[in-house]
């Protein structure tokens, strides 16, 4: 290479730095380099069309409809959406775009008098976030799990169904009690009252449930939210008993059966109980989750899946290759 290309390219790459990286003007970097603006632009361009700049879109509303086929087609899923760019995304984008979706389906196919049931999460909650007022006459939802002192009000189950009820126009029915109890007697005692039966007789109502799925690899974030929760012998219980997911806090295995052995003396929706929901949309993503859905799939637990291309593809290895 020529010493005047070389000095060429090194100058087209610093306008480019400058320009995308540190977001200053055109005029700004004629400034800093001792050049003229048209000139600027002109490096610009040239850095775009040799390829030292690569812009790359990431659409929240892409999606997959062949992915999602193949998917309804080996797992006998009502329905399913797979938004693209799972694996090239950040988890905070890939939460955005699986919101973006799951706001859009539930906009489009929630019904006048539906009863929504409605688990928690921070998916969920970006569900919450973008759904766009409508409408609905008759609209219900109530919350599917008891609350967790220890995470943001943003992400709490009350909060949740509270704007996905205001969203459609509609009423909202929270549950006041926390999600786990410290012992067997006192969650004897709370089934009890009155105010949880008013909530126990909702959920076998429910038409369209709207739920997040967990796994059992626990992230840092995840260790963190069910520090009190998950202890090392609870979560060694759920491992020995061949846990791969939850819903609701309630976990099962890569078959679907449910783990009776799993946090116990949870307030919230049985998997059994759940099972029988019209239509439960389960919203879940990442390669991390693909044993989780699955089991979820197979327990019949969730009839509608909004994923994305990372999860999808890690299920349909998972079923080809007989796990």
């Amino acid at each position: 290479m020529e010493k005047s290309q070389w000095a060429d390219i090194k100058l087209m790459t610093m306008a480019a730095r400058l320009y995308y990286q540190e977001s200053r003007t055109q005029e700004e970097i004629a400034c800093e380099l001792g050049v003229s603006r048209p000139i600027v632009s002109r490096l610009l361009q040239r850095a775009l069309d040799e390829g030292i700049v690569q812009i790359t879109i990431n659409d929240p509303f892409e999606t997959s409809p062949q992915l999602a086929k193949e998917l309804c087609d080996q797992t006998g899923l009502q329905s399913a959406v797979v938004v693209g760019g799972g694996s090239r995304s950040k988890q905070q984008m890939n939460q955005r775009r699986l919101g973006f979706a799951a706001s859009q389906y539930l906009t489009e196919n929630l019904k006048a008098n539906d009863l929504l049931g409605v688990g928690w999460g921070r998916t969920l909650a970006s569900v919450a976030q973008n759904l766009v007022p409508r409408l609905l006459s008759g609209v219900n939802a109530v919350s599917l799990v008891g609350g967790l002192g220890s995470i943001s009000p943003n992400f709490q189950v009350n909060e949740i169904t509270r704007q996905v009820a205001e969203s459609f126009s509609g009423v909202w029915h929270p549950l006041y009690f926390p999600a786990i109890i410290s012992d067997q007697d006192t969650l004897d005692a709370l089934v009890k009252m009155s105010d949880f039966k008013e909530i126990a007789q909702l959920w076998e109502r429910v038409t369209v449930a709207l739920v997040g799925i967990g796994d059992v690899d626990f992230d840092a974030e995840m260790r963190v939210l069910f520090a009190q929760y998950l202890d090392t012998a609870t979560r060694k219980r759920l491992l020995d008993h061949g846990a791969v997911g939850d819903i609701c806090m309630r976990f099962f295995d890569i078959q679907g059966q449910p783990i009776a052995e799993g946090l116990r003396n949870v307030v919230g929706i049985s998997l059994e109980c759940l099972a029988h929901v019209p239509n439960t949309i389960a919203v879940a993503g990442g390669e991390n989750k693909s044993a989780a859905i699955l089991g979820a799939i197979r327990g019949k637990f969730i009839h509608t899946l909004i994923t994305d291309d990372e999860a999808a593809e890690g299920i349909l290895e998972q079923i080809r290759e007989g796990r």
